[in-house]
């Protein structure tokens, strides 16, 4: 599929024609948003907190409902096949909407067909962080170092395909790296063995990061968003400090099955990038390493596109094999 026709395909599910009159009266009961992943979990912290704000925007309660399972992918589907007229939304990500036909060879849904995008919500940058004893203090240090060494360097993610692991390649093929990957069940056993030094170093989500770096045992070079995260104002991004054009966060978006009705959708992205601004709703964010973003429909369908392109190179060149 080329960008073209994907790009054309986001934005026209942003924009089908749906239900004549829905969007008059709505909404007129509750509304229901499906986190595709266990409570308690990041996403299930995003989808939360926009929630309560939709719910007091609309004059109606936003429920989040969780259906783990299958990498996002059982939620997801579930969300595709509801019914077009807004009371059923998702929280997808890159691991719904992008990796998982990349990563699993039979998917229940098309990603770019079967949902309409309503707005961005987020974008948590990764950081490059490596153990205390290596001599790398910047990342000028850190490439001559994993150069000199190749594939006696490993790093950790927390599982094949997940976005550390992905991350990581990402950067391996732009500085044409050779380190050895080793998967851990999740990020706490990433840090442990990062901190232990089993590892040498991994690209990973500020949360798991913070508390190796507080007790002094891992070192953080650089942020992976385009502007310097607000977890680490002092840190260099990967732009900043060589990778020019170098960008890949862990997002999150507001969807609805395709064929919602436009007024819905528009009226769903204004007022979630409206919630978006709430400082209590940012600070909270925050904590976790989220950057709140807030997007037309047509801007998100955007963005999705370029996603799509960058990683649909990645992951086969990577030699990951679809399971």
């Amino acid at each position: 599929m080329t960008l073209c026709k994907l790009l054309c395909g986001l934005l026209a599910m942003a924009c089908l024609p749906g239900l004549a009159g829905a969007a008059d009266e709505y909404p007129s009961k509750p509304i229901s948003i499906v986190v595709p992943y266990p409570a308690g979990g990041v996403v299930d912290i995003v989808g939360r907190l926009v929630a309560d704000k939709l719910g007091t925007a609309l004059g109606k309660r936003v429920i989040v409902e969780n259906k783990p399972g299958a990498g996002g992918t059982i939620g997801a589907a579930a969300v595709a096949k509801a019914a077009p007229d807004g009371y059923t939304l998702l929280v997808g990500g890159a691991a719904t909407h992008v990796f998982a036909p990349l990563l699993y060879k039979t998917v229940p849904y098309d990603p770019v067909k079967q949902f309409a995008p309503i707005s961005q919500l987020t974008a948590g940058p990764l950081v490059l962080v490596v153990n205390s004893a290596l001599p790398a203090k910047n990342m000028a240090e850190f490439l001559a170092y994993v150069r000199a060494n190749g594939d006696k360097v490993n790093f950790a993610s927390n599982g094949k395909g997940t976005f550390p692991h992905l991350a990581a390649e990402l950067m391996k093929q732009a500085a044409n790296l050779n380190p050895t990957h080793i998967p851990y069940n999740g990020g706490p056993p990433a840090m442990i063995a990062l901190a232990a030094g089993d590892v040498a170093f991994s690209v990973n989500h500020i949360p798991n990061v913070l508390a190796q770096i507080k007790a002094g045992k891992i070192r953080p070079l650089a942020t992976t968003g385009l502007a310097r995260s607000s977890s680490f104002p002092d840190l260099p991004t990967f732009d900043e400090a060589g990778f020019k054009g170098f960008e890949t966060s862990a997002w999150f978006g507001l969807f609805a099955p395709p064929g919602t009705p436009p007024p819905i959708i528009d009226r769903l992205a204004r007022e979630t990038t409206e919630a978006l601004k709430a400082k209590d709703l940012r600070d909270k964010l925050a904590t976790q390493g989220d950057e709140p973003i807030g997007s037309t429909p047509a801007a998100f369908a955007t963005y999705i596109g370029g996603e799509i392109a960058k990683w649909t190179k990645v992951v086969p060149d990577a030699g990951i094999v679809p399971e």
